[in-house]
C-alpha cells in the first residue's frame, strides 16, 4: 500500500490518545487503537500497527517494573501462547475486512464488560476475594492460549489474561507490580511473536512499518503526558468514562459493519 500521510498522521494521534489514555485508566491502549483506527483505514493494517508499537509500549511499561518479575509466573500462559497464537493468525488471515471489524468490536464489548467488573465493581473484586480460588498452571496456559488466539486474530488479547489476573491477584499470589511486570512481558512476547508471524506471512510491509515508526514517539509521549496529568483526574471516574467511551466505540464498529456481512 502506498503512504497516505493524513491516514499516518490520524493512527499516529490514535497512538497518542491511547498511550495517554493507558497512562491514567491504566488500560485502554489496545481497547482505544484497534477501537478506533479500524473507522478510518483498514483493520487489518490498523493491527499491524497497533502491534509494532504495543510492544515498545509493553516494554517501556515492563522495564519500569522489571524488579519484579519472575519469570515462572510469565513462562505459564506463554506456554499457552505458543499454541493460541499460530490458530488467531489463521483467523486473521480467514477473515474479510468487514469479518474483521465485526469480530474487532464483540471482542471490544467483551473487553469492556470484563475490566469493568474486574477493575471497577467491589461487588466482583469481593467475591473473587472471598472465593479463594487461586487458578493453577492449566488456567494459566489455557488463559494464555486464548489470549494469543484472540491476539493473533483481532489484536485485543487482554479479556482471558485479565480473569486470570484478578484470580491471582485477589489470591495475593501476585503482587500489584507482580502482575503489571507479569502482563506487559505476556503482552509484549505476545505482540513480538504476532509481528514475526505476519511478517513470515508477508502481511506485514515496509510502509506500514514505516506509518509504525511515525507512531512510536507518540507512545512515549502519551505515556509521560497521562502520568503527568494522573494525580488531577479522579481515576475510578475517569477509568468508568473510558469503559463508556469504549463501549460507544464497540457498537459504533458492530453498527456500521453487521449490515456489510
Amino acid at each position: 500500500m502506498s503512504s497516505d500521510w493524513v491516514t499516518t498522521g490520524l493512527s499516529a494521534l490514535v497512538i497518542l490518545v491511547a498511550s495517554v489514555v493507558h497512562g491514567i485508566a491504566g488500560f485502554g491502549f489496545a481497547q482505544v487503537s484497534m477501537g478506533v483506527m479500524p473507522l478510518f483505514r483498514s483493520a487489518s493494517s490498523a493491527s499491524i500497527i497497533f502491534t509494532a508499537t504495543a510492544v515498545v509500549s509493553n516494554g517501556r511499561v515492563w522495564w519500569s517494573v522489571r524488579d519484579a518479575f519472575d519469570w515462572r509466573k510469565w513462562i505459564v500462559p506463554v506456554g499457552g501462547l505458543v499454541v493460541g497464537m499460530p490458530l488467531g493468525i489463521y483467523v486473521f488471515s480467514a477473515f474479510s475486512e468487514v469479518q474483521l471489524r465485526v469480530a474487532i468490536g464483540a471482542v471490544l464489548v467483551l473487553a469492556v464488560v470484563i475490566v469493568g467488573a474486574t477493575q471497577q465493581l467491589d461487588v466482583v473484586t469481593d467475591w473473587i476475594e472471598a472465593s479463594d480460588y487461586r487458578p493453577g498452571n492449566l488456567i494459566g496456559a489455557t488463559a494464555g492460549m486464548l489470549a494469543g488466539i484472540l491476539g493473533g486474530a483481532v489484536a485485543v488479547p487482554g479479556p482471558p489474561m485479565i480473569v486470570y489476573g484478578a484470580f491471582m491477584s485477589a489470591s495475593d499470589f501476585w503482587t500489584d507490580e507482580e502482575m503489571k511486570a507479569t502482563f506487559t512481558a505476556f503482552f509484549g512476547t505476545l505482540m513480538l511473536y504476532r509481528l514475526g508471524s505476519l511478517t513470515y506471512t508477508g502481511a506485514v510491509t515496509t510502509p506500514l512499518l514505516v506509518e509504525a515508526a511515525i507512531a512510536v514517539p507518540m507512545v512515549f509521549l502519551g505515556a509521560w503526558v497521562g502520568v503527568y496529568i494522573f494525580d488531577t483526574i479522579p481515576e475510578r471516574i475517569f477509568q468508568w468514562v473510558v469503559l463508556a467511551l469504549l463501549s460507544v466505540n464497540a457498537f459504533v464498529l458492530l453498527f456500521t459493519s453487521v449490515p456489510e456481512l
